[in-house]
């Protein structure tokens, strides 16, 4: 009776085992579809859209290095065993690894470096490239992209090249990641790294956001999601439509694409990972 009971019991307990992967892989796929997808990239093709029209450049650098620093993240962690960070470890490794796949001078070191502390940290802390560098998404061809213009002593960027190139890299990311399905301890340790970071809410960080919320709620700064929803959304195809609650104020446009909605641009909790 007990070997019959022991062969029953097994195939349970390894069925169960078995499908935690499954589902922490089915978690991951969702992160990427709803905060990826929809948001980043998405904003990347709005970008694009318009782009003949308003020239854009460092905001395809803005939201290519924020999808870098994300998937290095799912691979390396956030942060160091110690807690200190990680960023340019987990930054440069995307560069040189799937970046490297769609053109292989992304494979140099040296230019892995200098898109983290050049382009990534230029533009977000300094508003500019750093000294050496110059972008632009329509100035010269994109085959000049990471070529040296050697009248000014500068590497060009084409911004939007570098854009489409992520997009590709991020593809082959996420389809080496279903690809390992059957990596167990793999799939288990990319969702760890995502729900740490999803989980992030440090003593002081909670301290001041209580604080300011209850400065907020003091004033009668608030309202509910459910019954205040704007659509704002601007396109070159956007229509004009007269919202309920603005009507006295004029119009807002939206896209025809109601999907967007779908998709809070705010930081998830696991349980929107179904």
């Amino acid at each position: 009776m007990s070997r019959l009971l022991c062969l029953d019991w097994r195939p349970i307990k390894e069925t169960k085992q078995n499908n935690m992967p499954d589902d922490y892989l089915q978690k991951l796929n969702i992160y990427f579809e709803k905060y990826i997808d929809r948001m980043l990239i998405k904003d990347i093709e709005l970008l694009k859209e318009r782009n003949d029209e308003l020239k854009f450049s460092y905001p395809y650098i803005l939201l290519v290095c924020s999808c870098i620093d994300l998937f290095g993240g799912i691979e390396k962690g956030f942060t160091k065993p110690n807690g200190q960070g990680n960023s340019q470890e987990r930054f440069e490794w995307f560069i040189t690894e799937w970046m490297g796949e769609v053109n292989t001078l992304y494979k140099e070191k040296s230019l892995a470096y200098l898109i983290y502390d050049s382009w990534r940290c230029g533009v977000a802390h300094q508003a500019t490239l750093k000294k050496g560098f110059e972008t632009s998404s329509y100035m010269y061809s994109r085959d000049k992209h990471l070529y040296y213009i050697k009248d000014n002593d500068r590497i060009f960027v084409h911004s939007l090249q570098f854009a489409d190139d992520l997009i590709e890299a991020q593809k082959m990311y996420r389809k080496h990641i279903n690809n390992k399905a059957g990596n167990i301890a793999y799939i288990e340790l990319l969702y760890n790294h995502l729900l740490d970071m999803m989980g992030e809410y440090k003593k002081e960080k909670k301290q001041n956001f209580d604080q300011f919320t209850q400065l907020l709620q003091n004033n009668d700064l608030v309202f509910n999601s459910t019954n205040n929803i704007a659509e704002t959304r601007m396109s070159p195809h956007a229509t004009a439509v007269t919202s309920s609650k603005y009507s006295s104020q004029g119009t807002v446009t939206r896209l025809p694409d109601d999907d967007i909605l779908a998709t809070v641009s705010a930081a998830p909790e696991e349980d929107d990972l179904k």
